[in-house]
């Protein structure tokens, strides 16, 4: 008959003065394995979500000339237009910017509602949204955030 090492293991142990500490290298794998994926998760998903809600908007600028009263009362009403997402005037009152759902709004119809309202305006630029924060981080960078 052969010796049978795991029936006598438990006497071998105590005999030989053997102790378990620690933890063994599955659990220790596993746990550091999930402190990664967590790390990860929290840096990616959030910028993730973030693209994912800022990808279909695009931002056009517009130049207004006329009676100041007038475009701020058309501006009131373009802002509740659906797909219109924020309206922006600049200090001087002369420059407006409209960022919009491109896939619910367009320029056309943007110029043709403030035409309609009786506000004259020119289409300066159309850039996409995140260009444009990018762009205007950068320049407050630049200018020491003034």
């Amino acid at each position: 008959m052969a010796y049978d090492l795991e029936k006598y293991r438990e006497k071998r142990e105590r005999v030989l003065g053997v102790k378990k500490r620690g933890l063994g290298f599955g659990p220790v794998a596993c746990f550091v394995a999930l402190v990664i994926l967590l790390g990860l998760g929290m840096v990616v998903i959030p910028r993730s979500i973030a693209f994912l809600q800022n990808r279909q908007l695009e931002d056009a600028i517009y130049k207004l000339s006329g009676e100041r009263s007038q475009s701020e009362q058309a501006l009131a009403e373009l802002k509740k237009q659906d797909g219109v997402r924020d309206v922006v005037v600049d200090g001087h009152g002369a420059r407006v910017v409209v960022t919009y759902n491109k896939g619910a709004l367009d320029t056309a119809r943007i110029s043709a509602f403030l035409l309609k309202q009786g506000t004259q305006a020119v289409l300066l630029n159309e850039v996409g949204h995140s260009q444009r924060m990018h762009t205007m981080k950068k320049e407050g960078a630049a200018t020491g955030g003034q």
